[in-house]
């Protein structure tokens, strides 16, 4: 059996050593000391973990509904943005004609013959 870099005579050992230095009679009441830490412990990580679980549950909730309720308002600014260069691209000119004369066009422009 190994914890870490300890072995079990390592351990027997440290055991040796506390048995003398506090004796037989503090040995049970320090054992009794450490597995109420222990457990008082164990107890604190699992509220904890209960508690994040729980507001993780109640944040996934609360957004869910946000969630649904935010996309018919994006579906409807996407409508509106559709429907906006429709009706602006009615009012505006398809090209200046300066523009089509400056030979920015792809396509050679015919020649012309001068009488």
């Amino acid at each position: 059996m190994r914890i870490g870099s300890l072995g079990l005579p390592e351990l027997l050992i440290i055991l040796l050593v506390v048995l003398l230095i506090f004796g037989p009679r503090r040995l049970p009441d320090m054992a009794k000391g450490l597995g109420q830490s222990v457990r008082e412990f164990r107890k604190g990580v699992k509220d904890m973990k209960e508690d994040f679980e729980s507001e993780a549950s109640d944040q996934a909730s609360t957004s869910a509904p946000a969630k649904a309720a935010a996309e018919p308002v994006k579906a409807e600014a996407a409508q509106a943005a559709a429907a906006a260069p429709a009706a602006d691209g009615a009012a505006k000119p398809a090209a200046k004609p300066a523009e089509a004369s400056a030979g920015t066009d792809s396509e050679p422009k015919p020649e012309t013959k001068e009488a």
